[in-house]
């Protein structure tokens, strides 16, 4: 029950606030909680918890991650044992870590929700082990959703959600999203929107930014006069910088302009050697 949402009857109301029929137990719902117009009785949407005295407690307001999901927490304290994560009630989520730093104050951290050995709710990292593996190759070339969690070598973990439902809960996979696919670095906790470009034997996946379609790059040769001073020997900061894309989405968009006649390159007048590209 702890770390679900749950309908619970109030079977008696006390100064301290309404008690909920829990699993053989009472379950105090705080009375900063209690609506005047709730009596015995009445069912009452609840999210049951441990407070801060370690006591079991319901309350209405609604948490960012259920039992059992992944999801990105903002760091907001950390003790010499880890860190703290609003978790969007009132008592903040413990995350164990063995060296936290203050600097991460602020920041977000991705986590799996469970309960630890006496059944409170606590945030686990490395959430790599929760995913699951992916073997739909329907899924290929499909836009789904990613949420990075980790910084490779190559690029960026990322848990996938796929969209399908399994007894209730997302069915998360583990993506990797290559670092030459994307035209900036995104943050830990970050939301993307990514297509799977293949499903490996293992199953994982490997993962490409979505294309941007030609009418972004006309929209910004027309926010610059009809000219931009960009090529193909441009670097990959210069184009990221002036269109928010990578260089090779930038290649493949305006090779595509360029043989529906609606743009062109021709010398660069500011810069030797280079070409610009223009509207037709």
């Amino acid at each position: 029950m702890v770390g679900t949402l749950q309908n619970l009857h109030i079977t008696r109301l006390s100064p301290y606030g309404a008690f909920l029929q829990g699993n053989n137990t009472e379950i105090l719902l705080p009375k900063k909680f209690v609506d005047s117009a709730m009596c015995v009785g009445d069912s009452v949407r609840v999210f049951v918890a441990f407070d801060s005295e370690d006591r079991i407690v319901a309350t209405t307001q609604i948490p960012k991650l259920l039992l059992g999901e992944i999801g990105a927490l903002e760091i907001v304290d950390s003790n010499q044992y880890g860190y703290f994560g609003d978790l969007g009630i009132d008592k903040h989520l413990f995350i164990p870590h063995k060296a936290p730093k203050r600097t991460m104050i602020g920041k977000k951290l991705v986590i799996f929700l469970t309960l630890d050995k006496q059944g409170r709710l606590i945030g686990k990292l490395g959430v790599r082990e929760y995913l699951r593996p992916c073997r739909d190759k329907r899924l290929l070339r499909s836009e789904v959703k990613g949420l990075v969690f980790e910084r490779t070598p190559l690029g960026f973990g990322c848990a996938v959600d796929v969209g399908a439902l399994d007894s209730g809960q997302k069915i998360l996979h583990y993506g990797l999203l290559y670092a030459n696919e994307v035209a900036y670095t995104p943050h830990i906790g970050e939301n993307v929107s990514v297509y799977i470009k293949n499903i490996r034997q293992d199953g994982k996946i490997d993962l490409s930014a979505v294309a941007q379609s030609e009418s972004v790059l006309l929209k910004a040769l027309i926010a610059h006069n009809g000219r931009l001073e960009l090529d193909f020997k441009s670097s990959p900061q210069e184009i990221a910088t002036l269109l928010s894309m990578s260089k090779k989405n930038f290649k493949t968009l305006a090779n595509k302009l360029v043989r529906d006649e609606k743009a062109k390159f021709v010398e660069s007048a500011v810069r030797s050697g280079h070409k610009a590209l223009v509207l037709v």
